[in-house]
């Protein structure tokens, strides 16, 4: 079953500002009118009832999506690039690669409300944006924003209501085959049962979800037998079917084991309500057992509050009445509510995201290098052999006080600056 996933996201990048001036008839020398780039598209998480593995996204887990399109003349903006929404199971939990390669919380899909995980790029500005009473033949446009990058880890989590618990070969396959639909591997031997079995059980006009967990070994909570690799799918179980073999040599410490791996693996599983059943009812050592073994799995119990019941699940002696029990037990049972915030609305606009702060330092080879995303998407389509594109540089400069910080750096007429890959000569 695949249920991890690494996913690369690269959001579109905006489109580039386009420079042009209007040339027609009779209007020989035309203002500019170059168009704005259109924005990148945005990338979206959404949960999808119909899957329940990630194995759609597992070979396929570099997502690019689509740029805008580059401004035109006649202030023609371009095309914005088409959002990509992508489908994960319900029960999907988002971790984000952070810059210090720790996994940060995001989100944890329980609906189908798209989730923005990847911001698309502004389109630049076209020439058209930067006329001014004073400056009435602009050239300079800008290059359009990267799209957001984004490094993923989607872990899921698979969502039922009663999740049934037990060591190999305690039966659970033979129980969830007879009660629902699913088709779950029978055979006398351990781990028949190597992926979570999900089946919708009917009783009545009442229905739930139950999920078999492969078999349990001591020491599963640190990955011995299949462990933690399907531990945590019963975290979201709001009620637990704990099976017991019959047949085994002491179900009782059976049962004080299993207990032992969820409390050690999640606190908060061992705390969850149990119904303690017995399997083997048919065998004829279960049955003369059953009220030696029912008084010492009490003893076992406590003040946990579980009752205890017997079950042929070959036959089906006694399963009739486990599912009313347990159709009961969900009856007074809240709903598993996750703790996340509200939930977000699908994106209408796109959030503008920060340029980030403007810096000015002096390389050991003495070239001042500026790094102010602004700036950079300016020079990066600009002419800088053409002079009326360096003093419109300058002017930009000036409003946004970086020519100020430049010189009481220190810098002065020839000096070389570097705006990401261009370098100017400051005059």
């Amino acid at each position: 079953m695949i249920d991890t996933v690494r996913l690369n996201i690269n959001a579109g990048s905006g489109g580039n500002g386009c420079s042009s001036f209007l040339r027609e008839k009779y209007r020989p020398k035309g203002g500019p009118n170059g168009g704005d780039g259109g924005d990148g598209g945005s990338a979206y998480l959404f949960g999808d009832s119909s899957i329940n593995t990630l194995l759609h996204i597992k070979f396929n887990s570099t997502i690019y999506v689509v740029h805008g399109a580059h401004g035109k003349g006649k202030n023609r903006r371009g095309a914005n690039g088409d959002d990509k929404h992508i489908p994960v199971p319900l029960g999907t939990v988002v971790y984000r690669m952070t810059e210090d390669g720790e996994k940060e919380y995001l989100d944890d899909i329980t609906s189908s409300a798209p989730r923005l995980v990847a911001v698309g790029g502004r389109g630049g500005w076209g020439n058209a944006r930067f006329a001014t009473p004073t400056n009435q033949q602009p050239v300079l446009a800008q290059r359009g924003e990267k799209g957001e990058k984004v490094v993923l880890f989607l872990e899921l989590k698979l969502l039922a209501d009663v999740g049934l618990l037990a060591k190999p070969n305690a039966g659970k396959s033979t129980l969830i085959s007879m009660c629902s639909a699913a088709k779950a591997k029978v055979a006398d031997y351990p781990f028949t049962t190597v992926e979570p079995v999900l089946g919708v059980v009917k009783i009545g006009q009442n229905d739930f979800v139950m999920m078999e967990i492969p078999g349990l070994l001591e020491g599963a909570h640190d990955g011995i037998g299949l462990g933690h690799e399907f531990l945590r799918h019963a975290e979201r179980a709001r009620l637990y079917v704990h099976m017991l073999d019959g047949l085994s040599e002491d179900p009782v410490d059976d049962y004080r084991m299993i207990n032992q791996e969820l409390a050690q693996f999640s606190p908060g599983m061992a705390e969850k309500p149990q119904l303690v059943v017995v399997n083997k009812l048919d065998v004829t050592e279960v049955r003369e057992a059953q009220e030696e073994v029912t008084a010492r799995l009490l003893e076992a119990i406590g003040d946990r509050g579980s009752s205890v019941h017997f079950i042929s699940a070959a036959t089906g002696e006694g399963v009739d009445t486990l599912l009313g029990n347990i159709v009961g037990a969900l009856a007074e049972l809240p709903k598993e509510e996750v703790e996340e915030g509200p939930e977000p609305e699908p994106m209408r606009f796109r959030p503008q995201r920060s340029s980030g702060k403007e810096s000015v330092r002096r390389a050991p080879d003495g070239v001042y290098v500026v790094e102010s995303e602004m700036m950079e998407r300016l020079t990066a389509m600009a002419d800088t052999r053409d002079q009326r594109v360096l003093l419109q540089l300058w002017r930009e400069m000036r409003k946004t006080g970086l020519a100020d910080r430049l010189i009481d750096a220190g810098i002065e007429a020839g000096d070389t600056i570097r705006f990401g890959k261009v370098e100017l000569t400051w005059f």
